[in-house]
């Protein structure tokens, strides 16, 4: 990823502290406002959504395989979200798997500035500086393997 901007607003030192630490140690471009730090997805860096109870057997099977990601549970009216950080997919697909949602290029997402959830925004599975991303191909076709049972 390129070095992108560094947006910072907002009285809380908390919400510029965390999007500090999301620019510098993964390079990803985010801002604040005065309650959340948002991460704007780029080319490089995309997301995969799915209800929380897809995501926790879909995060379970790539944990087996040694997959490894940042995943993050996101505010829904009715039930939790979990959204997989990714690298693009390189397979062209006509759409993603009933019950996915891949956010392009673009989109914002909220990232947690707490170690504790707020507003439904908090790490299931916080990202490392170099094992940040899931493979996009890696996530897809593991949801792919495991249709949705709900």
């Amino acid at each position: 990823m390129t070095s992108p901007p560094l947006f910072l607003a907002g009285p809380d030192r908390e919400i510029r502290d965390a999007a500090l630490h999301y620019w510098s140690d993964f390079g990803w471009p985010v801002r604040t406002t005065s309650t959340e730090v948002v991460l704007t997805l780029q080319r490089d860096l995309l997301a995969v959504a799915m209800p929380a109870g897809r995501g926790t057997a879909l995060l379970a099977s790539l944990e087996e395989s040694g997959v490894r990601g940042g995943v993050v549970s996101l505010r829904g009216d009715h039930e939790q979200w979990w959204a997989f950080l990714v690298t693009p997919p390189e397979q062209r697909r006509a759409r993603p798997p009933k019950g996915l949602w891949v956010f392009s290029e673009g989109t914002d997402i909220p990232l947690p500035h707490d170690p504790h959830s707020v507003n439904g925004i908090a790490w299931i599975r916080e990202p490392i500086p170099g094992e940040a991303l899931f493979d996009g191909d890696a996530v897809l076709d593991a949801a792919v393997a495991r249709p949705h049972s709900e």
